[in-house]
């Protein structure tokens, strides 16, 4: 009964997926989704590899920085553009931006010009970058309906992890094997394609808006700043763990364990997502239970680096399991959560918090595994993990955070879309 129950779940499971890729534009949706997260997670390792041999380890580093920076402050602005102007303009521009500031790179570091104008086009970049995956997230409500938005959003997550696994490693194989400057052609290649593949509602998403010059208003909702704020927090616990892998590995001599550590922890991640991303109804507190899962999994993690690479190797997938989903659910609250022709600028703040969230959980989690060695991580992770648990809690007391979505009409920009 149990093998037959298993069965059935595992059945749905693959409908409900099925059914959420097979809508009008789903599989163009699907595409364009992926094609932008490869060049996101190819860049890093793109731009280290192009500018460390040419300037040094620390001008990458400091080139990639910039770009985040420059990524996380204009992510609000690119979303409210999305919401108050035609989305194919603002794509056009934003795309016209991000493939001048790539040519602008790869000629700085051809020319091994001053480092200041590498840095300026890494900043343009940042500015610029496309927000393909700002608007998915609403694209797919628009196209499956408001009782899909839980398996969509769990589906964006377990590709963001697909990708972390292929883009580095695609990065890599290119700068090494063509030229440093081959993954710089081949991102832009990808990220004009999604831009083209990405269906979108013809007119002005936002042109009813009467608040031109309110930028605050997503951020006067206490319970949406209740779970940006655990957004934050997550990715910072998160990103503590990703950072102390390699430290680890590093610290026992088995530096070649660094990408399956990583690798492990997106496999469970997507397993986990796809999972548990198909709950149509999620009780309220499950998002509190799913942060819970995760600091179960960060101790033990923790444990086995007091054991031996071995073990951490076999825990790494079970720490995973449950990020993905809680990404998910995390982005279920905001899109709920945001003001009405707000949507887009919403999802830009959360895009701001989560690359904030990463970049001061990595400074931490690195100072930390270097004082005190890889598993103090567990001084920050459990911790960081259980106050962003608790600001969902304090949000789903404040207002309906995690309730279930609600069936609203489809707007004329939706039907537009579905079509």
């Amino acid at each position: 009964m149990s093998e037959e129950s298993t069965g059935r779940r595992a059945l749905r499971l693959f409908a409900t997926y099925r059914g959420l890729v097979s809508v009008p534009a789903g599989g163009r949706l699907t595409a364009a989704s992926l094609l932008s997260k490869l060049p996101i997670n190819m860049f890093s390792v793109s731009t280290v590899l192009l500018l460390s041999p040419r300037y040094s380890y620390s001008a990458a580093g400091l080139a990639v920085g910039t770009m985040l920076v420059a990524n996380a402050a204009s992510s609000p602005v690119r979303g409210r553009s999305a919401d108050r102007y035609p989305v194919r303009t603002v794509l056009a521009v934003c795309l016209a931006g991000y493939l001048a500031g790539t040519a602008g790179l790869m000629a700085a570091a051809a020319g091994r010009l001053p480092l200041g104008l590498v840095v300026a086009s890494m900043a343009v970049i940042g500015l610029c970058f496309p927000p393909v995956s700002i608007l998915l997230r609403g694209y797919w409500v628009a196209v499956a309906g408001e009782q899909m938005r839980i398996p969509a959003n769990s589906l964006e997550s377990a590709l963001m992890d697909v990708t972390l696994i292929t883009g580095p490693v695609s990065a890599t194989l290119l700068s090494t094997s063509v030229s440093p400057f081959a993954p710089f052609i081949v991102t832009s290649a990808l990220m004009a394609l999604a831009v083209t593949l990405l269906p979108s509602p013809r007119g002005t998403s936002g042109a009813a808006r009467t608040d031109a010059g309110d930028w605050l208003r997503p951020l006067r909702s206490r319970p949406l700043l209740c779970v940006l704020a655990a957004m934050f927090l997550f990715c910072a616990a998160l990103s503590t763990i990703e950072v102390v892998l390699p430290v680890y590995a590093q610290q026992h001599n088995v530096v070649g364990y660094s990408g399956w550590f990583l690798g492990g922890l997106s496999v469970g991640s997507i397993v986990g997502a796809l999972v548990l991303g198909a709950v149509p109804s999620p009780p309220r507190l499950m998002l509190p239970a799913l942060l819970g899962v995760f600091v179960v999994g960060a101790c033990l993690l923790g444990f086995a680096m007091t054991v031996g690479p071995v073990l951490v190797l076999v825990v790494c997938p079970l720490t995973g399991l449950a990020i993905g989903s809680s990404f998910g659910h995390l982005y279920t609250a905001v899109g709920t959560m945001g003001p009405s022709g707000c949507e887009n600028e919403t999802q830009g703040w959360a895009t701001s918090c989560s690359t904030a969230g990463f970049a001061a959980g990595a400074a931490a989690g690195a100072a930390v595994a270097d004082v005190a060695g890889a598993p103090a991580f567990l001084l920050l992770t459990p911790a960081t993990a259980v106050a962003a648990a608790l600001f969902v809690l304090g949000g789903s007391r404040a207002g309906t955070v995690l309730a279930a979505p609600a069936m609203p009409q489809p707007s004329s920009d939706e039907s537009e879309l579905r079509s």
